[in-house]
């Protein structure tokens, strides 16, 4: 276990504040005496957040893309640490988080269009939204701290690497997935501004971040209405790859925040460089839904295994069919991801900042089935609410079932 932290008494800006991780990086810094953090973001906190913060956060809402509004920000808080989540919330992220009566669209389209939007915001704000970070930063007057929280699949390239180290690993000049690009340009830009009028900056690398609050919760109730999806399996399963619970990034980036104090011992190790954070438990790829399923309370399912070969020549047809027909696809890529080895040594985090999983991997997967299956329970007790009459001959909106299901079988309740 890491030491607590002492309180700095440093003015924090947390960019995406109210997102799953930024908030938590901000419940983080509370818990550890810090008096003066804000949050910035382009939507008021809800009702849930403000309940949990209370007026220990201050909050700014603004637009990132807009340079006067990330710059008052950083002038009227005074600034002296910003930890930028590269993420901001928004109403569909919000929904999505905040589930209990999330309602999915009614086709398919309507989805992607949804994961469309969310991409395109996502990419404005690391790559637009970054560069006013860092013009705001070097136009304040106090000595500025920046940490930037990026991604480590910036660095594949779609061959095994196995405990890759971050002295060998080399950004693709195009990211393997596209979707990644937008952290990219960001992590490149934050590191070139180290030194910069007494700028200091650092960029932390979790490897594919889950938690309450991310995408997982969707995926459990995928499976929860497929439960076939949960036996799916590409190949034997031999490749290993690492994840980190969303509390370990936060408190990666509070570290790295740290570090970057001029007197700090640690301080020249920290500045200008990029630091893999993972759960050091790397698991085979194919174990995490199922695990996280079981630590659910979800029934148990005989793997349905399709040869990777077999499935690599599918993904390469179906590409081939999209862009003849003018949609361009990516399923071969994302194929080779899930088949790929992805492990990351984190030694130079554990040496430089001190890094220690707070959160073991085992514990965060049962933390999120747990988030989960109180937002399930909040629906079901909301939906019945809205539904339930006087009159014993009409039926509730949810099967008795289903909530015993969710309160008796379930480890948690």
């Amino acid at each position: 276990m890491s030491p607590p932290l002492l309180p700095t008494h440093e003015s924090y800006l947390v960019i995406g504040g109210g997102t799953s991780l930024g908030e938590l990086i901000v419940e983080q810094l509370l818990r550890r005496g810090e008096t003066r953090v804000t949050i910035f973001d382009a939507q008021a906190l809800i009702a849930e957040q403000t309940a949990r913060f209370g007026n220990n956060v201050s909050v700014y809402v603004g637009d990132i893309l807009v340079p006067e509004s990330i710059a008052d920000a950083v002038k009227s808080c005074e600034a002296t640490c910003i930890i930028h989540t590269g993420m901001v919330a928004t109403a569909i992220d919000t929904e999505a988080r905040y589930f209990a009566s999330y309602s999915p669209s009614q086709t398919p389209d309507g989805e992607k269009n949804k994961l469309n939007e969310l991409m395109a915001i996502h990419k404005k704000v690391n790559t637009q939204g970054t560069r006013h970070v860092l013009a705001a930063a070097l136009e304040h007057d106090a000595a500025m701290k920046l940490v930037y929280v990026g991604n480590a699949n910036v660095v594949f390239d779609g061959e095994d690497h196995p405990m890759l180290r971050e002295v060998d690993a080399q950004q693709p000049a195009k990211c393997w997935d596209e979707r990644h690009e937008a952290q990219s340009h960001a992590e490149r830009m934050v590191l070139s501004f180290n030194g910069l009028n007494e700028l200091r900056t650092a960029v932390i690398r979790p490897a594919t971040v889950f938690g309450p609050g991310f995408a997982q919760g969707l995926l459990l109730l995928k499976i929860r209405t497929q439960p076939g999806i949960v036996g799916l399996q590409i190949g034997e399963n031999p490749n290993l790859i690492d994840r980190t619970f969303v509390a370990n990034a936060a408190h990666a980036a509070i570290l790295a925040a740290d570090r970057l104090t001029p007197t700090h011992p640690q301080h020249s190790a920290t500045a200008g460089k990029a630091f893999f954070i993972t759960d050091g438990a790397p698991r085979p790829f194919w174990d995490f839904p199922r695990s996280l399923w079981a630590a659910a309370g979800g029934p148990g399912a005989v793997p349905t295994i399709i040869g990777k070969g077999t499935m690599m020549f599918i993904a390469a047809a179906k590409d081939m069919v999209g862009n003849l027909r003018g949609k361009k696809a990516d399923t071969w890529k994302t194929a080779r991801l899930m088949c790929a080895t992805r492990t990351y040594d984190i030694s130079l985090a554990r040496e430089v900042l001190g890094y220690v999983p707070i959160v073991s991997h085992d514990e965060g997967i049962r933390r999120t089935a747990e988030w989960w299956l109180e937002q399930q329970l909040r629906a079901c007790k909301e939906k019945r609410a809205i539904t339930d009459t006087s009159t014993d001959d009409e039926l509730p909106a949810y099967r008795r079932e289903e909530v015993s299901w969710l309160t008796e079988k379930s480890p948690f309740f």
